[in-house]
């Protein structure tokens, strides 16, 4: 019996939406569309209708204000930034604007993930200190740094917060906050990203330099911000933020500065990746950019891959390009090592139970989450894993699986905790180590009290098409609700009862799969599923089975050759 159904729609007149095809209609009232003005707006961004005033934000007039006196008197300004792949563009974007307008007594900082942790730290602070640094200005991070926040006014260091995590209950003692997510700020768009928090601060920036210091420094062209776009918009995408109304313009705009980006480290990041800028989705910042991004803080430090997005240097850019390009390839055989190791433990174990709970102190927590991810999506089970890096307290990554929110059942759980967070998919922990003992334990047993036993999670697809649907037509006709993402879901559809005319496994070692599907016309269909082999669905697969695939349309332009096909993402029973 299918576990997948359509996607609710809300139900309207048939005239809403009337003008529009049959499939799109349905993707708009299923992501809440439901009028033709909304609509209209929806497929069609306006950079002057969908983005805001910058000083609507609290505290933006004041921050302006500072940054200006500071440059005036010659200060040394330091953009610390968060490790990843929103923090580092965040902090290009600032450090871009500084460039622009001639500015370079500036300092980037961005800590160590592993050593330092996340945010404002004692050491890193004492160091800008000593480098004679007056003023901070965080970058995703910092609100809820209240301790280091307070240290630094010690030292002499005024902390100007640029955020967009929760606030607490108490907030820093900071110079200025801005962060849309305060109670009391009035902002429009609460769920901007942190380099989009960058953006509007650079943004206002240049509006108060033209107003209020005119002449003072070369400013450029009105509009030259949009160049920072690339930036703001990759992670807008990669940080999961809700691509919904100024965000889904900061996406939008975000492709199409990054499909004309000038920047050397972009172009050879890449030409490194084979990957082709001319026609970036949001599939190639998540699966292309933002992994090697992020392998700089997992596996070594993110200052190199700050200096790649800012660097205006061609070799520099190629010496990085091809360093990032190694530590991902050394971070994603580090994480297949740990699969293999935890699946053979499973393997052992027999039937593996309803949580799987597993750790190794000389595991890397800062790959924990891709791991827990994949095995997640494998054994339809929620997955936590911890390992340890400095000192002895443990730290873990969690991911759901099978419908079960793993905040819900942390919260829920006889297990002393230092801490833990996240949502229904994805969360973080930090336990004692005599606590792991009792860790698999508490979790099974929290995990039962909230799941319904023997309740398959229902799943969706947006749509059921033929074979004969998939065409590029259908293709332009979805990608006019692109970019997807959080708020705004890539389209999923079922192919019922397809026949398999071809079957193998590719790649360096037989780590992809590739299936072949029959059409009337032209040739065969390709359905790829990356990381996966022919057992990896639950069912063994053969050439001339019939089956139901659930999948995403998919466009490659591997070698400059266009080429549609679709992503396997299950094979309904």
């Amino acid at each position: 019996m299918s576990v997948y159904t359509i996607r609710p729609s809300p139900v309207v007149p048939e005239t809403v939406l009337a003008h529009y095809p049959t499939l799109v209609r349905a993707l708009l009232l299923a992501r809440g569309v439901v009028t033709d003005e909304a609509a209209a707006q929806f497929i069609n961004p306006v950079w002057e209708r969908d983005t805001h005033d910058p000083f609507l934000l609290k505290d933006m007039q004041r921050v302006c204000e500072r940054i200006t006196k500071a440059m005036q008197a010659e200060e040394t300004i330091v953009i610390w930034s968060d490790y990843d792949m929103d923090g580092i563009p965040g902090a290009v974007v600032l450090w871009d604007f500084f460039r622009i307008i001639g500015y370079t007594n500036v300092l980037h900082h961005t800590p160590h993930r592993n050593i330092d942790g996340f945010g404002l730290n004692r050491s890193g602070l004492d160091a800008l200190k000593a480098q004679g640094a007056t003023l901070v200005i965080t970058v995703d991070c910092g609100i809820g740094d209240v301790e280091m926040v307070t240290y630094a006014n010690e030292l002499g260091l005024e902390v100007m917060v640029t955020d967009h995590h929760i606030p607490g209950d108490i907030l820093p003692p900071a110079y200025a906050i801005i962060n849309p997510k305060q109670k009391d700020c009035a902002y429009p768009e609460p769920m901007l990203c942190g380099a989009g928090v960058a953006f509007k601060l650079a943004q206002g920036l240049l509006l108060h330099l033209a107003e209020h210091a005119p002449g003072t420094y070369p400013l450029p062209a009105p509009g030259w911000e949009k160049w920072l776009l690339d930036m703001a918009g990759m992670s807008t995408i990669a940080d999961m933020v809700p691509l919904r109304g100024e965000n889904r313009a900061l996406a939008y705009f975000g492709l199409v500065v990054l499909r004309k980006s000038r920047r050397p480290g972009l172009h050879a990041l890449l030409k490194k990746a084979k990957a082709d800028q001319k026609h970036l989705t949001e599939d190639d910042i998540g699966f292309t950019i933002a992994p090697r991004i992020n392998a700089a803080s997992r596996m070594g430090h993110a200052k190199d891959a700050f200096k790649l997005l800012a660097t205006n240097d061609l070799e520099e850019a190629g010496v990085l390009a091809n360093e990032l390009d190694r530590i991902n390839t050394e971070r994603k055989t580090v994480v297949a090592v740990m699969k293999r190791e935890i699946k053979r433990r499973i393997e052992h174990l027999g039937e593996p139970k309803s949580v799987i709970v597993m750790g190794n102190p000389e595991w890397k927590p800062s790959l924990l989450g891709l791991v827990a991810g994949g095995l997640a999506e494998e054994f339809n089970r929620p997955v936590f894993l911890w390992g340890r890096e400095e000192g002895i307290t443990i730290k873990g990554s969690c991911r759901s699986g099978g419908g079960v929110s793993v905040y819900e059942v942390m919260k829920s759980a006889e297990v002393t905790f230092i801490e833990c967070g996240g949502h229904a998919q994805a969360g973080g922990f930090s336990l004692a180590q005599e606590e792991v003992h009792t860790l698999e334990a508490g979790l099974i047993a929290s995990h039962k009290k909230i799941a319904q036993e023997g309740v398959v999670a229902e799943q969706v697809v947006d749509a059921e098409l033929r074979v004969e649907d998939i065409t590029w037509n259908t293709y332009r006709s979805i990608a006019q609700l692109a970019p997807f993402g959080e708020g705004n879901p890539k389209p999923k559809f079922i192919l019922r009862d397809v026949i398999l005319e071809g079957v193998r496994t590719f790649g360096k070692g037989n780590e992809h799969l590739e299936i072949s599907i029959g059409r009337a016309r032209g040739r065969p269909l390709k359905a790829i599923a990356f990381f996966s082999g022919l057992e990896s669905f639950g069912t063994p697969l053969v050439e001339g089975m019939s089956v139901s695939l659930v999948v995403y349309f998919e466009a490659s332009y591997f070698r400059g050759i266009p080429e549609l096909r679709l992503r396997l993402i299950a094979i309904d029973k």
